[in-house]
């Protein structure tokens, strides 16, 4: 059963309702047995809360630390591994390798000579073409326009 008082319970257990709230919760809490368990098991885990120290108990505190100091000693010192430190290096001499001599015999200015420029170039013209003509018609409306306003406004002062 759920009868919408569980706010106003909550409200009332810790002193946070007003006089009138309070004496509405407890006319309710004399009629209800659902409601009556509830505040009873509120209070009770309030009070198992606040009986609990906020410290850990020695005990709790030396296991802690007991397997802390186990996880600890399996890791000691540095460790340095032969193969894991010889694989490393060949991987580096092999990258150095693959840098230096990667951009052999090819010509310095291979992009400049390759008429990508040229390209480009011919694509940015079309765009810029492209974005005038579309605007063109806009600029010619609005001119168009602005002779209508003007007709409009003349033929209002000649009238």
């Amino acid at each position: 059963m759920n009868c919408g008082y569980g706010e106003k319970l909550i409200l009332t257990l810790y002193g946070e309702a007003g006089e009138s709230l309070k004496a509405e919760v407890e006319a309710h809490l004399a009629g209800c047995p659902v409601c009556r368990a509830e505040v009873a098991a509120l209070r009770a885990a309030g009070s198992n809360l606040s009986a609990r120290s906020e410290e850990p108990s020695p005990r709790a505190e030396a296991n802690i630390m007991r397997a802390a100091r186990a996880a600890v000693a399996g890791r000691r010192g540095f460790s340095f591994k032969w193969g894991e430190a010889l694989l490393s290096g060949a991987l580096a001499s092999a990258m150095a390798f693959m840098f230096a001599f990667s951009g052999r015999g090819a010509s310095t200015d291979l992009a400049w000579n390759s008429g990508l420029d040229e390209r480009l170039d011919s694509v940015e013209y079309s765009v810029y073409q492209a974005q005038s003509d579309f605007n063109a018609p806009s600029r010619d409306w609005e001119y168009g326009y602005s002779e209508l306003e003007d007709e409009s406004f003349n033929a209002g002062k000649n009238v």
